[in-house]
């Protein structure tokens, strides 16, 4: 619904697959008629109901679900991800395609105002591919001189990518979009700790797993991410919560609960046959 909520992105306003007419089109034709509407939020149920008119009765929240890998990862991992991709110090991670609502450039301003401040010296290894913004931050990391803290990955495999999290100093998450997003639990499900941005719906989503700050706010997401990496004891406690949450999201949980709201449908779906085409007498 962020082509509602905020408009002025780009990637949701002007041409492509994912323009504005475009969204628009397809939730208005489809969301009204729809026997049941999924979404993991109720803030975003909120918005359905709103921007489509449609009846809150027809619209379920089921929490997004998270898998939680089963292999263990030992310090020496830690040191192999880190050799692989060149990067020698202790990291923030931000997986996100390069899009202008992922907010890349206001997280850059927070890694360079803590490098100003303090006596932190922080990299960010950013990964994801392309979706037409990538040149622009690229340029702001040349503006900024962060070209040695920055490690722009591109697409890593999803092993990498696991093991990026597991050795990361936390998940860094600046998204303007919400209100539901994957990467904070992969996080959670992957012991890494989580600073997210505090757009509407994180606190439901997150709970009180994640540290959030005004993603608007470069000195806010530079006071969050100081506080995780020198609080271990705050660090600590915020991945045995994400750990406890993650734990109620499961994806057989998530299925389970689908085919419950889909069997409830059974004793009205019976009133008609399959062949069933209307005529006038």
């Amino acid at each position: 619904m962020q082509h509602r909520v905020q408009p002025w992105f780009p990637e949701v306003n002007s041409g492509g697959l994912s323009n504005w007419e475009a969204r628009e089109r397809f939730y208005a034709k489809i969301l009204p008629r729809a026997a049941r509407i999924i979404t993991g939020t109720q803030t975003g149920k909120n918005e359905i109901i709103a921007f489509y008119g449609v009846s809150p009765d027809n619209v379920v929240v089921v929490p997004t679900p998270v898998s939680v890998p089963d292999f263990p990862f030992e310090g020496e991992a830690r040191a192999d991800i880190r050799s692989k991709y060149g990067v020698t110090g202790e990291f923030l991670l931000y997986p996100a395609q390069f899009w202008p609502h992922k907010n890349h450039v206001n997280l850059l301003l927070a890694l360079d105002k803590i490098r100003k401040d303090t006596s932190l010296g922080l990299d960010l290894v950013l990964t994801g591919s392309d979706r037409g913004n990538l040149d622009h931050v690229s340029g702001v990391v040349a503006s900024l001189g962060l070209g040695a803290q920055v490690h722009i990955l591109g697409f890593v495999p999803r092993s990498d990518l696991d093991k990026l999290y597991r050795a990361a100093v936390a998940l860094t998450y600046p998204s303007f979009f919400g209100p539901d997003n994957i990467p904070p639990l992969e996080a959670f499900a992957r012991n890494c700790p989580v600073a997210a941005a505090h757009v509407a719906g994180a606190e439901e989503q997150l709970e009180n797993a994640a540290l959030l700050f005004d993603p608007a706010d470069p000195a806010d997401i530079a006071q969050a991410i100081t506080k995780l990496y020198h609080d271990r004891e705050s660090r600590a406690e915020l991945v045995y919560r994400g750990k406890a949450l993650v734990a109620t999201r499961s994806p057989e949980a998530y299925v389970a609960r689908v085919c419950q709201v889909l069997d409830e449908l059974t004793s009205i779906r019976r009133c008609w046959g399959t062949r069933y085409v209307e005529t006038r007498s």
